[in-house]
């Protein structure tokens, strides 16, 4: 017996409509475990981005008084060996880096004739002596002009842990959530084969192939972790556009970082594709060997 994809498409049908309520649950329970290791790393993706803006992140920050000759301070502290690059931020650049990262306060100060930040010296140190940043600021705390320095070195690491963390605890919820919808599928799917068995006795009398008799399960299964997938996907765009817009109308200094932008297309696809990929897993753990 050839499969054709009439038969397949119709056959996938039927198995979808005799178990109704077993598919919406196993799509609903794909979208949901798809849907939570979507948001955090939506979350940790927005952090991710403030943390690698202007370059590597700089070990120390030096704080200039306003006459200071930022050229000769900047020089000054480049001079020390265990100093590997300096960059100099004017307040014109701190404010567009403040316009970039926070879009919706940023937007508030675009009437200011002057930039509200001071001249700042970024240091990064040599990869030897990210320990001594401390010391590399005390240094450069008593060099003429320098208003503060202060050592960067203990909040990025924290920072990077607290990321590692968010994206962690996505996927470790996401993997439970996934075993469960797939187990979900898998018990769907042997409802229909109870519902089915008659028929799938008939189509091997009539000489049947196995592919041709699992083929429409698969599917099936298929249909219903692409479908969780694209559910996944569209509720994270609901709470990302619902997140956005509440904040344009509220602006809040730290939750307008973790709703700077949305998904890239790359990792906005791996739903679908995942929440496929769960559901044909199901299939075939519950078809086994002989359905």
């Amino acid at each position: 017996m050839a499969i054709n994809a009439r038969y397949l498409f119709g056959e996938a049908w039927s198995i979808a409509r005799s178990g109704s309520r077993q598919t919406v649950m196993a799509i609903a329970l794909i979208a949901l475990g798809l849907y939570v290791p979507g948001l955090l790393v939506l979350l940790s993706g927005n952090l991710g981005r403030l943390a690698t803006m202007g370059g590597p992140a700089p070990s120390a920050v030096a704080t200039l008084e306003a006459p200071a000759d930022a050229k000769e301070i900047a020089d000054k502290i480049a001079a020390d060996p265990r100093v590997q690059n300096v960059r100099i931020v004017t307040g014109a650049e701190a404010l567009d880096r403040f316009r970039k990262s926070y879009p919706d306060l940023g937007a508030a100060l675009a009437e200011l004739k002057e930039a509200p930040f001071p001249t700042t010296v970024e240091i990064v140190v040599r990869p030897a002596s990210v320990s001594e940043s401390a010391k590399v600021a005390e240094a450069a705390r008593r060099i003429p002009g320098v208003e503060s320095a202060e050592s960067e070195e203990g909040f990025d690491r924290r920072f990077q842990e607290a990321i590692r963390m968010l994206r962690g605890a996505g996927f470790f919820l996401g993997g439970l959530l996934t075993v469960a919808a797939v187990l979900s599928v898998a018990s769907a799917i042997r409802l229909a084969l109870d519902l089915h068995r008659d028929e799938i006795e008939i189509m091997r009398l009539m000489g049947a192939t196995e592919t041709a008799v699992r083929a429409p399960f698969w599917l099936n299964a298929a249909a219903e972790g692409l479908l969780g997938g694209a559910l996944a996907l569209a509720l994270l765009y609901l709470t990302y556009r619902l997140a956005a817009s509440g904040l344009s109308r509220h602006p809040h200094p730290v939750l307008s970082l973790f709703w700077a932008r949305f998904l890239d297309w790359p990792r906005a696809a791996l739903l679908p594709v995942a929440g496929t990929a769960a559901g044909f897993i199901g299939s075939v753990l519950s078809l086994g060997r002989r359905p």
